[in-house]
Parts: C-alpha cells; structure tokens; sequence
C-alpha cells in the first residue's frame, strides 16, 4: 500500500503519470509496503495474464528480491524511476524516504535497485543531474551499495516519524525495523 499522502498526477507524455506528495513525508517513513490486496506473481502467471486486461507488465510489475512479480493493486505501480531516488526498498518488504519529501514532490525510486528483470534495460528520462542515460537490471549491485547507506541512515529515523503504514508490515518485518531503533 502506498502512503496515504500521496496522489497521481500527469507528468508528461513521455513519462505518462506518476505519484506525488500531498503532505510532507519525512526522511525514514515507510512509503510503500506490500499489503494483502497486491498480488505476487511467477513468471507463469505474468505469462497466463490476458491481453484484454490493457496493462502493460513490464511497466507496472517489478520483480521482488525473491524473484517474483509484484503488481500493486493502488497508486504504488505509477511510482516512477529517478536516478536520484527519494525512497528505496528495505529487506523487511517496504519502501522508505531517504531523505524528507515535500508537499508536490515526485515519489521515485531506482528501478535497477529495486529488481528490474535479467536483461532489462530503459532509456531514462528522469532529469536528475547524475543521470545514468541508461538503467539496466547489470547496475543493481553499484547501485544498492549506493543505496545501502541512505536506506541504513533513514530506517535510523523509523521510530521518529509517524508511520501509517507500519502495522501493515509482517510481524517479523516490525520487529526488525522496531528494533534498530530501540
């Protein structure tokens, strides 16, 4: 589920729509979490998806670290890639602000990060000033060790901010990230 101070917006016709913040969302809270209502999919059951549905799964689905599709039932599938991220996923299945996140912002993550297929590759598009030009599933290793001291930092900040998401989370999941800020 995503935040709930969140809303889709057209961006633009290249980038299509994507999800911003409604209210402030400071560093360290947890922005997205998968929820019972997502659905989890094996590459056989993205294969047996009927055309007709009129969604596109390589741009909706993402692939989970245990290697499983991931379609959002809400807002969380038009979160948009940057290559300068304002959230990243977390071993404890959500995602949280790296940094804090104002009222208009653009929710974003780094699709390489968070689990493009084998051989995926996009032009990318994002405008940021390091833009990489090219986000391919190779990267995900430069990039989550990139990533890995920002995520660290922000879930130092879980027990600080207010977290509407946070009993959606396993119980395993918070007592993980309860922990590291006890």
């Amino acid at each position: 589920m995503i935040h709930p101070a969140t809303e889709l917006r057209f961006v633009d016709a290249v980038m299509g729509f994507g999800v911003f913040a409604t209210a402030p969302i400071p560093r360290g809270t947890i922005v997205w979490v998968l929820d019972p209502l997502d659905r989890v999919l094996t590459q056989d059951d993205v294969a047996l998806l009927p055309a007709a549905m009129g969604f596109d799964a390589e741009r909706h689905l993402w692939l989970s670290q245990d290697g499983r599709y991931v379609l959002a039932w809400d807002l969380a599938r038009y979160v948009n890639h940057s290559c300068v991220p304002n959230c990243a996923g977390t071993a404890v299945g959500c995602e949280i602000a790296l940094n804090d996140i104002a009222v208009g912002d653009q929710i974003t993550n780094d699709y390489a990060e968070l689990g493009m297929s084998p051989g995926e590759s996009l032009v990318c598009r994002c405008g940021a000033q390091h833009c990489r030009g090219i986000v391919s599933s190779g990267q995900e290793d430069l990039i989550r060790q990139a990533i890995v001291k920002s995520v660290e930092g922000a879930l130092l900040c879980v027990g600080s901010v207010e977290q509407p998401l946070l009993s959606l989370l396993t119980e395993q999941g918070r007592a993980q990230i309860l922990a590291l800020n006890a």
